[in-house]
Order: structure tokens, then C-alpha cells, then sequence
């Protein structure tokens, strides 16, 4: 049996917690005391159930609250130590000892109902996040090794919040919780992709809500303690590119349609960008003249970087005509190349103008995967540049991926490539032959 540890003495299995105390302890976690898992665990003499976790490898360490309850054993992350303070543990583990729903209490104060705050709805939580993920102050997973989140990462979780959960905002953490497989299972009928993305957010929602002491059960987006897995839709890369042909007709079809949607699209493809990147294209972002004609993206439109990206325009002059005609339907004070039709900011929503083109070309089908998608106007420039025979590490500069994504750039246009290397055996057969 492992004998109780004194103040200053950290070999045993408890002590009594103060701040400094546990910071030495942090320091005095060794990897021959750890477990299997890497991990030093010390309980709080002055406060039953509280146990202080630290990873000997990283040296991060959270709050605990570890017991039985009914002859049940429970176990609930408390937060980070470095987020959570001391007096906010312990508060949270005795609020946790008489809460009925989560551990079947062993002796409900007879006065909590009546003392007991309103629970918080759903939509003060998600706002509290996100403001507390934006500011550095919470940060999950490995996001607390890269630091905060780049403004397009927030401008992704707020639009994602809006699409799949501000629907069900006031509700409270429970009344969602309970709902939340019922509502991933509708999600994902509809719209697969989004449901996956949906389960990360909701992830977080908890997560948070967990460390702020909000939540003291399981996280009910994840596999833990039997709660019910969201399980995420097998993602493929998707390869549909727009025939030479099937461009013609969306380029008649633009034509005829306002200059806004004609310009933007044809943007998209040229320059091999997201549709995002280009709804948000700033006048100042473009040189427009001479042979250091250039379209300077700004980081935060980038995908997944912290730097911007440049597009060489002095090679497409369709383009530069494009931006010189745009100057002039754009008022002058106006800093978007593609202002909103309402309002002021960038053109946002451009969906209704796709599906009308779609139709007017004769492209619209109703099965998702045959029907064209504005994002494959990206993917159709970077196959043109695969046909052409420009290497993969040049294509992927162009796309504005970093060239460890060579690899991905490869797997998603790999019908591009196998076309190109059947092309090439072809020619070789035939230059054999004619010996």
C-alpha cells in the first residue's frame, strides 16, 4: 500500500491542493511513476473525488472527478488546470456529488432545486465559445499547440453554427444532448458532409461547456462511457470536373445572365481559387497593369494557412479585362470586387445564381454527384493544368496548397493523371508501330 505523502512530499497518492503545490507536483511527475498510459494521478486530501491528472510526457495536467456513486464508477474531466482554477474544482466536484441526473446522487441537498441557477441555453454557450476560441482564452485538441484560430476558421465554426445548430439554440445543454442523435441523423441524411463537420462543433460545444463547469456529464459527440457515437460518413474525394464541352454551355449560359455571376465563376476557374477567396477579393488585393500583374490573397481567405497566396494574372489577360470592365460597374468607394447585390460586404450567397445557370446550361440533374458543384470550377482549372503536363508539386502551388498536400493534389485529380499516362502509353504504341 503506497504511503500518504506529506505537504511538500509528492511520491504518495495524496496531498492537500493549493496552486502552488500543484505546480510542483507537475514538476515532480516522473515517467517510472506514470501508468501505462503516460499519466500521474494524485487525489485532493481536503476534497473527496478530486483528482489532478498530469501527462508525464507533455507535462499538461486537469482536474478530475473520480468516485462511486450507487457502486457505479464515475469519472468526469473537471478542465485544464491551466484554465480552471483550484476553488472552480472543487466547486465543481460537490456540485457534481448531489447532481441526480449525472450520478445519481448520494444525498441531494434538500434546498438545491431552489437554489439552483437556470441552466444556460444552448446559444449563450456556443457564443461564449466562440468568443473564448477566438481570443485564445479555450482552445481544443491540437489547436492548443498552433495557438488561436485564424479569422477564417471562426468565419467556418459561425457559419457552421447558423446552418446546423442556431435552430436548436434555445434549448438547454441537456434538452440538446438528449436530442442531439435525433438531430445528427437528420443532418446526415440531408447533407453528409456538413453532419461530419456538425459533430467537430458540437465536440467543442461541450468541451467548453465542460471546462466552464456548464456540463458535468459525458461528451455526447464522442464514444465515451456508452454514450451514443455520431458516426461520421466516409468522405471520397470527389473528381468531377466540367467537360470542355459542359463549360462552353455554363459560359453561354453566363453570358446572358448579370456580369456579377459571369465574372465571379469565371474568377473561380481561371485562377484555380475557392469560391470564398474569390466572393471576398478586395480591390486592393489586385495589381492590375504590367508584367507584375498580381492577386494578392489575403491569409484569413486561405484554407488551413496563415499566409496569403499570390496569382500571377499577367499570363491571363481575359482576366485583367474582366477587372478594368468590373471598375467600372463597382461604385468607387466600394472596397469588394464583388459587393453584395443587398447591403454592404462581400457577395455571400451565390447558390440560387449556380443552380439558375445550371439549368439554363442544361447541367442540372438531381443526382449530387453528377451535378456540377461551384467548387469544381477549382477543381476543373487544376485538371486543365494536369492535362497540359504541368508537374503536380506546380499545380499544387497554383491551387494555393502548401507542397506537402502534393500527395492529396495527386489522389483527387488521379482521373486526370491516369487519362494523361493512357494518352502516353497510346502515343508510345503508335511511334512503335511505325518502325
Amino acid at each position: 500500500m503506497a504511503r500518504k505523502s506529506t505537504e511538500d512530499d509528492y511520491s504518495g497518492r495524496t496531498f492537500a491542493f493549493t496552486e502552488a503545490r500543484i505546480a510542483a507536483a507537475r514538476l515532480a511527475a516522473r515517467p517510472e511513476d506514470a501508468d501505462s498510459y503516460g499519466r500521474r494521478t494524485w487525489g485532493d486530501a481536503e476534497c473527496t473525488a478530486l483528482k489532478l491528472v498530469v501527462n508525464v510526457r507533455t507535462g499538461s495536467a486537469g482536474f478530475y472527478f473520480v468516485a462511486k456513486v450507487n457502486g457505479r464508477g464515475i469519472r468526469r474531466a473537471m478542465g485544464e488546470v491551466d484554465i480552471a482554477t483550484l476553488i472552480e474544482a472543487r466547486a465543481a466536484v460537490n456540485r457534481l456529488r448531489f447532481d441526480r441526473t449525472t450520478t445519481a446522487a448520494l444525498a441531494p441537498r434538500p434546498e438545491a432545486k431552489q437554489d439552483a441557477p437556470e441552466p444556460p441555453k444552448l446559444g449563450t454557450v456556443v457564443a461564449d465559445m466562440l468568443a473564448a476560441h477566438e481570443a485564445g482564452r479555450w482552445l481544443p485538441g491540437r489547436r492548443r499547440r498552433q495557438g488561436p484560430p485564424t479569422e477564417r476558421t471562426m468565419r467556418f465554426y459561425a457559419e457552421l453554427d447558423r446552418a446546423t445548430t442556431k435552430v436548436h439554440h434555445g434549448k438547454t445543454l441537456a434538452q440538446f444532448a438528449e436530442a442531439l442523435p435525433s438531430i445528427f441523423a437528420k443532418l446526415q441524411r440531408k447533407a453528409p458532409v456538413q453532419a461530419n463537420r456538425a459533430i467537430q462543433l458540437w465536440r467543442n460545444i461541450f468541451s467548453y461547456a465542460a471546462t466552464a463547469g456548464l456540463w458535468l456529464g459525458v461528451n455526447p459527440a464522442i464514444d465515451n462511457e456508452g454514450a451514443a457515437r455520431l458516426s461520421k460518413t466516409r468522405e471520397l474525394p470527389r473528381q468531377r470536373t466540367l467537360t470542355d464541352a459542359e463549360w462552353k454551355r455554363l459560359d453561354t449560359a453566363m453570358a446572358k445572365d448579370a456580369p456579377l455571376w459571369r465574372d465571379l465563376f469565371t474568377l473561380s476557374i481561371r485562377s484555380l481559387q475557392r469560391m470564398g477567396a474569390c466572393c471576398r477579393a478586395r480591390w486592393s488585393d489586385f495589381t492590375p497593369t504590367g508584367k507584375d500583374a498580381a492577386w494578392r490573397i489575403q491569409a484569413g481567405d486561405m484554407k488551413g494557412r496563415r499566409g496569403g497566396h499570390t496569382v500571377p494574372l499577367s499570363g491571363m489577360p481575359d482576366i485583367l479585362v474582366m477587372l478594368k470592365e468590373r471598375r467600372k460597374l463597382v461604385p468607387k468607394d466600394c472596397p469588394w470586387v464583388f459587393p453584395a447585390v443587398e447591403g454592404d460586404g462581400p457577395v455571400t450567397s451565390y447558390k440560387a445564381a449556380w443552380r439558375r445557370l445550371l439549368v439554363a446550361a442544361g447541367l442540372w440533374s438531381k443526382d449530387k454527384d453528377r451535378r456540377p458543384r461551384p467548387h469544381d470550377l477549382r477543381r476543373t482549372g487544376g485538371s486543365r493544368m494536369c492535362s497540359a503536363g504541368v508537374p503536380l508539386n506546380v499545380v499544387t502551388k497554383a491551387l494555393g496548397d502548401s507542397q506537402s498536400s502534393v500527395g492529396m493534389v495527386a489522389k483527387t485529380y488521379a482521373v486526370v493523371v491516369d487519362d494523361a499516362l493512357r494518352s502516353a502509353y497510346a502515343a508510345t504504341t503508335k511511334r512503335s508501330r511505325s518502325r
